[in-house]
């Protein structure tokens, strides 16, 4: 727990004058944050993080590029040689894409909100996660073998069949040729173009305030350490996570509020994540798919290990990828 007026003092110090009044934001999360005067919301790590920290040197590149689709940066707390906080600047209002989206989602099976709704958010984060890649393209441009996301996806397969039980473990074992399958595409000494990356796209990245639309958290994949966050990966990686959590987003849907109408709910993940490609732009499809597959046994790892309850999104969304 953050002790109290230590943010607003951050926050202070970083705007070079006083501002005042703190509210903790209490959604589950890693790490404590505080919005400071209604102005700036101070990220504390937990633990802190030894610099160099990978999502301030994201924050730096971007904001040297002039990318404008984030909360803007204001700076960080850095004391003998750790990250305590990260401040960004407060959006008013903003939700994240695991409450505006599925929402959204919801008002259309409702009749409130017309079908295209869906299909234009689903554009823009499409075409919001292109314009990521294109301000990060130039740092730590590189490339990687396939080969090395083929190793990682059966290692996750191989872990999930062996800590997934009950009935989502007998459907996943169920499907493993097909996985296996899906993932062969990757299997290859092909080398891809590489850069870094955000690392954790998905829904509740995508911060929405009204009509606009910004990505948020920089941090990168949280089961892995700061040496790996910070090396160069393909975009791709990025696009799988972001185009799956907007099947995520149907599944949520479907679980804790149309729990009958799944098959309309699969035709708004069919549109809105090829609406999303389409945006994005040109892709290598057998790729990208395989990668899909293997961001699913990424989330039957992730629900085995940390959140139980999830469970029944990759149950749902594995075996939709893999049909013919």
């Amino acid at each position: 727990m953050v002790a109290a007026g230590t943010s607003a003092a951050v926050a202070s110090r970083l705007l070079g004058r006083e501002v005042t009044g703190e509210r903790a934001i209490t959604v589950d999360q890693t790490n404590e944050s505080v919005i400071v005067g209604d102005e700036v919301v101070v990220k504390w790590l937990q633990p802190p993080v030894l610099t160099p920290h990978p999502g301030v040197e994201l924050l730096h590149h971007l904001a040297s590029r002039g990318f404008a689709d984030m909360p803007g940066f204001v700076g960080v707390d850095e004391r003998d040689d750790m990250v305590h906080a990260v401040v960004t600047r407060y959006l008013p209002g903003a939700l994240d894409g695991w409450d505006w989206f599925v929402d959204e989602v919801d008002g259309w099976l409702h009749a409130s909100l017309p079908f295209v709704n869906l299909v234009t958010w689903a554009e823009r984060m499409g075409e919001l996660t292109a314009r990521l890649h294109g301000a990060l393209a130039d740092l730590q441009p590189s490339v990687v073998a396939a080969r090395t996301y083929h190793l990682q996806a059966v290692d996750r397969l191989d872990d999930a069949m062996r800590m997934v039980d009950g009935d989502e473990g007998i459907r996943l074992r169920a499907l493993e040729p097909s996985v296996r399958a899906a993932l062969a595409p990757l299997d290859s000494n092909e080398l891809l173009a590489a850069h870094r990356i955000h690392g954790d796209l998905h829904a509740g990245q995508f911060l929405r305030a009204q009509d606009q639309l910004v990505i948020t958290d920089f941090d990168g994949n949280p089961l892995a350490d700061s040496r790996e966050r910070r090396l160069p990966q393909s975009p791709l990686l990025d696009v799988a996570s972001m185009v799956q959590s907007i099947d995520h987003v149907g599944r949520i849907v479907v679980k804790r509020r149309h729990p009958w109408r799944g098959a309309e709910v699969e035709d708004f993940i069919a549109v809105a994540t090829a609406a999303a490609l389409a945006a994005y732009g040109p892709v290598d499809a057998a790729k990208l798919h395989a990668l899909r597959v293997a961001q699913e046994l990424h989330e039957f790892r992730y629900a085995a290990t940390h959140l139980q309850r999830w469970m029944y999104v990759p149950d749902a969304a594995l075996p939709a990828l893999l049909r013919p």
